[in-house]
């Protein structure tokens, strides 16, 4: 650590509608993209604590508890915030990315407060590890890289706004959680905008062992004719593709073109898996159930029930599906677009983002795109290859973690 308590801090940031995956220096993050803004009477009570480990551990995973105010000239929205877990905990109205209007991330005050209230959450972490004075103000100074969907960052002036809100801006994000609170201080020295799908495709072309493996899996299920004659070594360093990252709030197609992003043919689809979600839960309000979040409800399903809930998960998990099959068909129409501007020379079509996982298990959007690629190929087969579950979160945020590092060589 340096001088007067400045911790240099490598943020790798990628920022979803649905969910924020990062890493922080060397510390991996996952949490839901919400926040609650609280009135007087929903605050609760400073924490108190048994023992001293109690309150260690507490303050080690502040992620899960973050409670703040913001003073940033980059963030309009006044309040103290429940942020992530802690929001979805509260009980509390729920405030996430609306995936159905036309604003970017960029010009959303959510953007900043997530990123905010992370580093500094991080930073108080990493404080008590350092056995820092938790009275004193903690201050950062960040390296952070973070992306944005394709057709917004393409828009004239965009990424530079969206850079200057962090470099240009002092930030202060004070902890209300305990009697006495902890103020927090940070500030941008390097920020790198890319574009989401893209900086997946970095990722994927130099991938570990083990992605590799199960691109592998996949390619020698379904294409075992292509499987004997071609390497997988081989399939990831291929320079002319499609990728089709499908999001929380956007589905992003990106072009490849020797090696090279294209962005005249590259372009987002303002349609993600939360689109069907939140018309699954305009269903399940009409069924009576009550279901009034997003990320409510991908809890929901994602949970074990009792035998006496299943039937009612059931139902749910059959009302969500229904939505999915018609988002698939926007995919295809879109990849269709994409391709008719990419050319004839696209050679594998990679598909992941959180989306792709529902979309693999419950439509038939691969056989689909499949069919589609077909038809810009004279009939003969582009392989599909779709990411494991495993991986296909964490592209973006892998890829980030790349130009991080090439950043501070």
């Amino acid at each position: 650590m340096s001088k007067n308590n400045i911790l240099k801090l490598n943020v790798a940031n990628d920022l979803g509608y649905g969910s924020v995956k990062a890493k922080v220096e060397d510390t991996n993050i996952h949490f839901p993209s919400v926040i609650a803004i609280q009135r007087e009477q929903d605050l609760n009570k400073p924490v108190e604590f048994n023992s001293n480990q109690e309150k260690l551990t507490y303050l080690e995973g502040m992620i899960n508890h973050m409670d703040v105010t913001i003073s940033s000239s980059a963030v309009k929205t006044q309040g103290r915030f429940l942020v992530g877990n802690a929001a979805i905990k509260s009980s509390l109205p729920l405030k996430a990315f609306d995936v159905n209007d036309f604003t970017g991330k960029s010009d959303n005050d959510l953007a900043i407060i997530l990123t905010l209230s992370m580093i500094a959450a991080q930073r108080i972490s990493l404080a008590v590890k350092n056995g820092e004075d938790l009275s004193d103000q903690l201050s950062t100074e960040i390296n952070m890289t973070t992306a944005l969907p394709v057709s917004e960052g393409k828009k004239n002036g965009i990424i530079n706004n969206y850079v200057n809100k962090y470099i240009g801006s002092k930030h202060t994000v004070v902890f209300h959680n305990f009697k006495d609170p902890i103020t927090v201080s940070l500030s941008f020295k390097n920020v790198y905008v890319a574009l989401e799908g893209e900086v997946a495709q970095l990722y994927l072309k130099n991938s570990d062992i083990k992605l590799q493996g199960l691109i592998k899996q996949d390619f020698s299920k379904n294409y075992p004719e292509l499987a004997n004659d071609i390497k997988v070594s081989d399939l990831v360093k291929i320079d002319n593709l499609l990728g089709i990252d499908i999001g929380e709030g956007t589905t992003d197609l990106v072009v490849i073109k020797e090696g090279h992003a294209n962005a005249v043919a590259s372009t987002s689809l303002p349609t993600g898996y939360g689109n069907a979600l939140q018309d699954a839960i305009d269903v399940l309000q009409t069924e009576n159930m009550n279901f009034e979040a997003r990320s409510q409800l991908q809890d929901y399903l994602a949970q074990e029930v009792s035998l006496l809930a299943k039937r009612m998960q059931t139902k749910v998990r059959q009302i969500v599906f229904e939505q999915l099959e018609p988002f698939a068909d926007k995919i295809v129409t879109a990849a269709s677009k994409t391709m008719r501007k990419a050319g004839a020379n696209v050679e594998i079509l990679y598909v992941y983002g959180g989306g792709s996982i529902p979309m693999l298990e419950q439509t038939a959007l691969r056989q689909k795109l499949s069919q589609k690629m077909k038809d810009f190929s004279g009939g003969i087969d582009v392989p599909v290859i779709w990411i494991n579950k495993s991986y296909a979160q964490n592209l973006n945020e892998k890829g980030l973690e790349l130009i991080l590092k090439a950043m501070n060589k």
